[in-house]
């Protein structure tokens, strides 16, 4: 599987031992009742190729930038050979998941049927400036072309985003405090302010963060419901 994007080529004495450690870990599998994602959708491919008629004439994939190459062989198989069974939409900007491969090669040709949309609803012009500079000047997409993000144009203007660079940690805590402390003083009610950290190694600074501004601390989850604002 040709993969697109690879920052480091590994040699084939680290590849033996990662191949070990797969072999192991696939091994102790029905061991432990667990199959791998990948596997489900092996076999959900496998059940669908058997039968002569599929469960769907169409299927529309949103997030089309994430699946992996398991999910697109299954969704080759969904299409049964259709050129129109199949509508990808994603943004290839939004990719945290999967590194990118061709699609060509799990049975999705999408080459010369796709189309870069160019015009921005959700983002205002000074944010999505202030992201762009995150990302590569361009970017590979499914179909194995270079897109890059030129040419993109917001439908509305915001205020500029503020970066501070913190020195240590009371700096950063008593930064971001004061500035939870301004906007629920502006009139911003609580649960329209939102903390957000890269892993779970941050979140004890977020917490004092929050507590410094005067705010309780509530954190998300699968368990807790947010106050909606209309």
């Amino acid at each position: 599987m040709s993969r697109l994007g690879r920052k480091t080529r590994i040699g084939g004495k680290q590849r033996e031992a990662l191949r070990a450690i797969f072999e192991r870990v696939r091994a102790g599998l029905p061991d432990r009742s667990a199959v791998t994602w990948s596997d489900d959708f092996g076999r959900l491919t496998e059940t669908v190729t058997e039968k002569s008629v599929g469960p769907y004439a169409f299927a529309v994939i949103d997030e089309a930038q994430d699946p992996g190459v398991a999910e697109a062989r299954f969704l080759a198989a969904l299409a049964a050979g259709r050129n129109d069974g199949l509508f990808f939409a994603g943004d290839l900007g939004h990719r945290i998941f999967q590194q990118p491969f061709y699609r060509k090669a799990p049975g999705l040709d999408v080459r010369g049927r796709s189309h870069t949309l160019r015009i921005n609803y959700r983002t205002s012009h000074q944010i999505r400036l202030h992201a762009d500079r995150l990302l590569p000047a361009t970017v590979s997409g499914v179909d194995g072309n270079a897109d890059g993000s030129r040419g993109t144009m917001s439908m509305f203007d915001g205020s500029p985003p503020m970066v501070v660079a913190c020195n240590d940690v009371d700096y950063e805590c008593s930064t971001v405090g004061n500035w939870i402390r301004a906007r629920l003083q502006q009139g911003c009610a609580p649960c329209e302010v939102g903390v957000f950290v890269r892993s779970d190694a941050e979140l004890k600074r977020a917490r004092a963060a929050v507590r410094a501004a005067g705010a309780r601390v509530v954190e998300l989850n699968d368990k807790v419901e947010v106050e909606q604002v209309l």
